[in-house]
């Protein structure tokens, strides 16, 4: 049988009221002790049970651990207690389902307790089992789940039993539950889970999460991607004499994608004047710079000119920032940030402007002149970086829907809610390339064309979004009806801030920075 709800009143009763004052119980064989020849007969549940209410325990009232000095071999007794609470917790159902913890060390584990075994702490085993109110000099037993991959404790509905019959309810008196970092891919911290259908009292104890973890950063692009493709280099143009009309060399393009940066076709050598270079692709609007623009061609005794150099392509729009997030029955769910935008492809160069030719270049009126090198194409923009994750939670107790959980004299810690993970850098631009040389002029002295202009290089890609910022909740619970405080004391840590877009920004005020999180005593959350 288990502690009944008048039981559970006696153990909340003022230690003076219990007679605390009285000689503390001795075990046998206790500091040099000689033991009886036949083993003493196991206390009543009576007796057990008024022995918890003055806080002292007895040999077969539960099993015992140590972690210092336990065996998990042994049977859990007084005198041979075992090493863990995970075996401690095993033998209980045919022990009074109670577990006493050592307050000396740490047990380093987490553990699944089902509803209806009681845990109680706060006993020094190497002083006859005495509480800690006794003059003990260690106070709560420690349970750390240190890289164990959840909670230190789960708690899950009771499970049938044919050798034990339970209230059903979980005592959890005199521990500190500290949980540290997880295992898993989960970033939140939780040091108490509840399952549905448990119910689970908590009495003088400490519930504490670390931190919520910092959210994965976003890849630099230039890590993960391949690189932009290049400009195409620009092409030859015609030499002179070669035709009636010497046509520029052709336009050149890179494909990007959906999008496509073209130089310039090279302008046309005629008999009586180089035709223009016809301008790099896409062409900005407003152009104020003449990037890109297609070189005049030779006429009216002035020379041709070359191409202009293409303009680069825009950068990549930032990727959105984390905002928010929610709380559901599988634990926080925060916003990652998005991924950059792709850089703008660069901007072809213009074509060079062609040459005229005529009999005094060609010694035949009717022919051309050298035709102008067409513009270098410009180069493919960069991919963006990737978004950065959703900080973790820090939550030192969460209950599932169905469950019940009542706390008294209990403190309850949290660390910070986890900072979103930076946005990742943008991917540089593909290299803009030369524009082509221009055509050969005769030897008897006629005009060169013009070459090419470069073209511009591509945009780089945008930096990711920065994930949002973890919370720091002390109790999350589905309703109101299934959690009772009395004298709880909170200290919850500080939100967690949302993640920087940009390393390079050093005011880490981008608009593209994950949003922070939020800090709460008790936070309730949908099923």
């Amino acid at each position: 049988m288990k502690i009944t709800t008048a039981a559970w009143v006696l153990v909340l009763c003022s230690l003076a009221a219990l007679g605390c004052g009285t000689e503390p119980f001795t075990p046998p064989c206790a500091e040099g002790g000689t033991c009886d020849a036949e083993p003493a007969a196991e206390p009543s549940e009576e007796a057990c049970i008024e022995g918890l209410a003055a806080l002292r325990v007895q040999a077969g009232c539960g099993v015992f651990a140590s972690e210092i000095w336990g065996d998990d071999g042994n049977p859990g007794t007084m005198d041979q207690p075992v090493k863990t609470l995970a075996r401690a917790i095993e033998l209980a159902p045919r022990a009074r389902g109670r577990v006493f913890a050592c307050a000396a060390g740490s047990f380093v584990e987490a553990v699944t307790l089902p509803s209806g075994i009681d845990l109680w702490g706060g006993f020094a085993c190497w002083s006859r089992w005495r509480h800690y109110t006794e003059g003990a000099t260690n106070k709560p037993a420690i349970l750390v789940s240190l890289n164990a991959g959840g909670p230190a404790i789960t708690v899950v509905a009771a499970q049938s039993d044919s050798e034990v019959v339970t209230d059903g309810v979980s005592t959890i008196v005199d521990m500190r539950l500290l949980a540290e970092d997880p295992l898993d891919a989960n970033r939140d911290v939780v040091a108490l889970r509840i399952q549905p259908g448990a119910v689970v009292q908590v009495l003088r104890s400490e519930i504490q999460a670390a931190a919520g973890l910092t959210g994965a950063h976003g890849a630099d692009a230039g890590y993960v991607d391949p690189s932009p493709a290049h400009g195409e280099i620009g092409a030859l143009g015609e030499d002179a004499c070669s035709a009636a009309t010497v046509t520029g060399a052709g336009a050149v393009t890179t494909v990007c994608g959906d999008l496509i940066s073209t130089g310039g076709k090279g302008g046309d050598g005629t008999p009586d004047r180089g035709g223009d270079g016809e301008d790099g692709k896409p062409l900005s609007t407003p152009n104020l710079s003449d990037a890109g623009m297609g070189g005049a061609g030779a006429k009216d005794g002035a020379p041709c000119e070359g191409g202009r150099r293409g303009e680069d392509g825009a950068p990549g729009a930032p990727g959105a920032a984390g905002q928010g997030g929610r709380l559901t029955e599988a634990g926080w769910e925060g916003v990652p940030g998005a991924q950059g935008g792709t850089g703008a492809p660069g901007q072809g160069g213009g074509g060079g402007g062609g040459a005229p030719g005529g009999r005094s270049a060609c010694s035949n009126a009717a022919l051309g002149g050298a035709s102008g090198g067409s513009g270098g194409g410009g180069g493919c923009g960069g991919t963006g970086g990737r978004g950065g994750g959703a900080g973790g939670a820090s939550i030192a107790i969460f209950a599932q829907p169905g469950s019940k959980l009542t706390l008294r004299e209990t403190r309850v810690i949290t660390g910070s809610g986890g900072p979103g993970g930076r946005g990742g850098k943008g991917q540089m631009g593909g290299q803009g390339v030369q524009g082509g040389p221009p055509g050969r002029a005769p030897a008897m002295g006629g005009e060169y064309a013009c070459r090419g202009g470069y073209g511009g290089w591509g945009g780089t890609g945008g930096y990711g979004g920065g994930g949002s910022g973890g919370p720091s909740i002390g109790i999350a619970h589905a309703d109101d009806e299934q959690l009772s405080l009395d004298r709880v004391t909170f200290e919850i840590g500080p939100e967690g801030p949302g993640g920087i877009a940009d390393v390079e920004d050093e005011t880490h005020d981008k608009a593209n920075r994950g949003s922070d999180g939020f800090a709460a005593d008790t936070m309730r959350f949908a099923p």
